[in-house]
């Protein structure tokens, strides 16, 4: 039994909300109990459910094999994931009439760049369940995507977002949407911004090791957390509606010291457990750290030895024709796509 006491404390005490990180039915219902108000699914995370408990879902995995093949296939096994933990999220969606309670699932990562393929599957994904979220990567088609969906009263969540400039450009993005499903008479859809912090912390560590290690790990995780307390800032100043979910955590620190932020985190069962082990051994705070300012020093080491991390702390350190090239985007959606391609052959 996972006891996520500070995760419970986090969310009974502060503004910041969190979902699981995970499609295992054990992770997810054990979270429920902790106060996680969602779930999020993705393709690797989607075939790991479907094959870990394989007797849970053999049936229909046979069935969805037999009448389909290719991108259906897939979607159709996603229909089969995401409708069952959408039930299990249904009450939380219901009492909080429809802010939380959601379950995430995903658009082919190979259509990154093509618009209207991920509308069109992101109108099918979206038709899993009342409380289903649509993830639309942070790329130049996908902040297009955002926003005609958000037009269309659809709830999403953009994703593969490792920098400022991304999760800016889809709240604005979710603005224009909202704005037109209003005047169109619709509801205006509850959406999020996933910044996977870890993800970016992945490629600057690649970068890192190939320029010789110039810079620690603990300044890595220092720097990317400097990024979701930078954007943060930036939202609150600005006024965006659109919530963010900080995502691909990589130690517990990075979940604590931006607690208390109007965040709806999605957390890994491997960090719950770390979080779990430093709130035992007194190593993370129980208080609100979103306002807390990070090492300086450590922000100046990276930045000096990996220029490309400017490009995503910056606000304007990437342009949007810069989005589908940076390669923490590339890495990424690369990383999305071998899940979807195991799920080609399941």
């Amino acid at each position: 039994m996972r006891e996520n006491l500070y995760l419970k404390w986090m969310a009974e005490n502060t503004e910041s909300r969190w979902c699981n990180d995970s499609a295992l039915r054990d992770d997810y219902m054990e979270a429920l109990q902790y106060g996680a108000v969602g779930c999020t699914t993705n393709p690797p995370l989607s075939f790991e459910a479907l094959t870990v408990n394989a007797g849970r879902f053999q049936e229909k995995i046979e069935a969805v094999r037999a009448k389909y093949s290719g991108r259906e296939k897939v979607l159709e096994y996603f229909r089969v994931l995401v409708s069952e933990i959408a039930g299990e999220f249904l009450p939380v969606y219901e009492k909080t009439k429809g802010k939380t309670g959601y379950v995430r699932s995903q658009v082919e990562p190979r259509l990154g760049g093509d618009a209207q393929a991920m509308l069109d599957m992101g109108r099918i994904i979206s038709g899993f369940g009342k409380n289903v979220m649509v993830k639309i990567p942070g790329t130049r088609a996908g902040i297009f995507v955002l926003e005609e969906l958000a037009a269309l009263g659809i709830p999403t969540t953009a994703t593969v977002c490792v920098s400022a400039a991304q999760v800016i450009a889809a709240a604005e993005a979710y603005e224009r949407g909202c704005a037109r499903a209003k005047k169109a008479g619709l509801p205006v859809p509850a959406s999020t911004c996933a910044l996977v912090q870890g993800r970016l912390q992945d490629y600057l560590a690649g970068l890192n090791a190939e320029r010789g290690n110039p810079v620690s790990t603990e300044d890595l995780e220092t720097a990317v957390l400097a990024v979701i307390k930078r954007a943060y800032r930036i939202f609150k100043t600005r006024g965006y509606a659109l919530t963010i979910m900080p995502a691909a955590f990589r130690c517990a620190r990075q979940v604590s010291e931006i607690s208390g932020g109007l965040f709806e985190m999605t957390i890994h069962p491997k960090i719950q457990d770390l979080l779990i082990e430093a709130d035992r051994k007194g190593e993370i705070r129980r208080e609100k750290r979103i306002d807390a300012p990070v090492d300086d020093g450590a922000v100046d080491r990276v930045a000096r030895a990996l220029p490309e991390f400017g490009m995503a702390y910056e606000p304007e350190g990437l342009s949007i024709d810069e989005f589908d090239s940076y390669g923490g985007v590339t890495m990424t959606l690369n990383g999305f796509d071998k899940g979807w391609q195991q799920l080609l052959v399941l």
